[in-house]
C-alpha cells in the first residue's frame, strides 16, 4: 500500500528568541524527525531557506530535520510523503524562512526550486534544481545533474551523468565529470575538468574559461572577445568530440589532464 501522510509542526525540539535589528525579533524552531519509509525522490516546493540532502543511514528510513525562523505567529511548516517521494515546503508565509536537513539512502533523486537559500547535495541521483538567489553544491551524484542560479556560485565534483549548469552572476567548478558537460555564466569564472574523453560547451558572458579534458580526440570551437587564448589540445576537425570554449571578456585556457 502507498503511503501518504502530511507532517506539521507537533513538537519543536527547542525555541529560541533571537535579538533582531528591528522592534519584533525573530524566533526559531527546530525539529527532527524519522521515518520509516524508503524515500527515492525528494521534491522541494519554492520559498526561502537552506537545503541539505545527503546520503546517511538505513535504506528503510528517512531523517529529516528543519529549522524555522520567523516573526509574529507560529507558521505552518511541515512536510509531505507520498509513497517514496518526500516534498519539502520551503514558504512558510512572510518573515518566515524554513531550512530543511535531510538525511536519505544513496542515490535519491532530488528536484525543486527555492526563491532564496544554499542547497547543498551528496551522493545523490538525478538532481534538477533552480536557485532564485544562492549557492548550489552537488558532489558524487549518480544521475543527471541540471543546476541554475540566479545569483550564487555552483559547484559539482564527480558527476556520473550529462552536466548542465546555468549562473547569472556566479562562478561554476565542475570536476571530475564523467559524461558531457554544458556549463555557461554571464558574469563570472567556469573552470570544468572532464574524467573521461566528452563533448564540452563552456562559455562565459564575462569571466574566465578553464576545461581540462583526458588524451583524447577533439574538435576544437569557440572565442575570445577581449582576453588571451590558450588551446593545449589539437584542432581535429574529424574527431566526434566537441570542445566549445567562449568568452565575452577573459581568458580562455584548455589543457590536458
Amino acid at each position: 500500500m502507498a503511503v501518504h501522510r502530511t507532517v506539521a509542526a507537533a513538537a519543536a525540539a527547542s525555541l529560541i528568541l533571537l535579538c533582531g535589528c528591528d522592534t519584533i525579533s525573530f524566533r526559531r524552531l527546530d525539529y527532527d524527525n524519522t521515518e520509516a519509509v524508503k524515500i527515492t525522490r525528494i521534491t522541494v516546493e519554492p520559498g526561502a531557506g537552506n537545503v541539505t540532502v545527503r546520503a546517511a543511514g538505513s535504506a528503510a528510513q528517512v531523517r529529516i530535520k528543519r529549522t524555522v525562523r520567523y516573526q509574529g505567529g507560529q507558521p505552518d511548516t511541515r512536510y509531505e510523503i507520498n509513497g517514496d517521494e518526500l516534498v519539502l515546503r520551503t514558504d512558510c508565509g512572510p518573515r518566515c524562512s524554513i531550512s530543511w536537513e535531510v538525511s536519505a539512502p544513496e542515490g535519491v533523486a532530488v528536484r525543486g526550486e527555492t526563491d532564496s537559500g544554499d542547497v547543498e547535495m551528496s551522493q545523490v541521483g538525478a538532481v534538477e534544481f533552480k536557485l532564485g538567489s544562492g549557492n548550489v553544491s552537488v558532489s558524487g551524484a549518480h544521475g543527471d545533474v541540471r543546476a541554475e542560479t540566479g545569483s550564487g556560485n555552483i559547484d559539482v565534483v564527480d558527476a556520473a551523468g550529462a552536466v548542465r549548469l546555468r549562473a547569472t552572476s556566479g562562478d561554476i567548478t565542475a570536476q571530475r565529470l564523467a559524461a558531457g558537460v554544458d556549463a555557461e555564466t554571464t558574469s563570472g569564472n567556469v573552470t570544468v575538468e572532464l574524467a573521461t574523453p566528452a563533448s564540452a560547451r563552456v562559455h562565459a558572458g564575462s569571466g574566465d574559461v578553464e576545461l581540462a579534458v583526458p588524451d583524447g580526440r577533439y574538435r576544437v570551437r569557440g572565442s575570445t572577445g577581449s582576453g588571451d587564448r590558450d588551446l593545449g589540445v589539437t584542432d581535429d576537425p574529424a574527431a566526434a568530440l566537441v570542445l566549445d570554449v567562449s568568452t565575452g571578456s577573459g581568458n580562455v585556457t584548455i589543457t590536458r589532464r
